[in-house]
């Protein structure tokens, strides 16, 4: 015959806090890290091709155009 298991103190928690949220909470770490990562290649790729774009468009700017002048454009 198995012995009778003593019971638990009062106030004891016979659960563990985290019981059945372990899983549900490394995939929520995981989706956390799997977005910043997305969001720190994105945003290492968009400045590239950004400033590269911002520099095409300041180089199409500071030309000049015969028959273009300042004073024209004042007006």
């Amino acid at each position: 015959m198995a012995p009778v298991p003593t019971s638990p103190a009062p106030g004891s928690m016979t659960v563990p806090p985290l019981f059945g949220w372990e899983t549900i909470l490394v995939v929520l770490v995981a989706v956390v890290l799997v977005a910043v990562a997305f969001l720190l290649l994105g945003a290492a790729r968009a400045s590239g091709s950004e400033r590269s774009e911002f520099q095409a468009w300041l180089d199409g700017r500071s030309g000049t155009r015969a028959g273009d002048t300042s004073d024209a454009r004042r007006d």
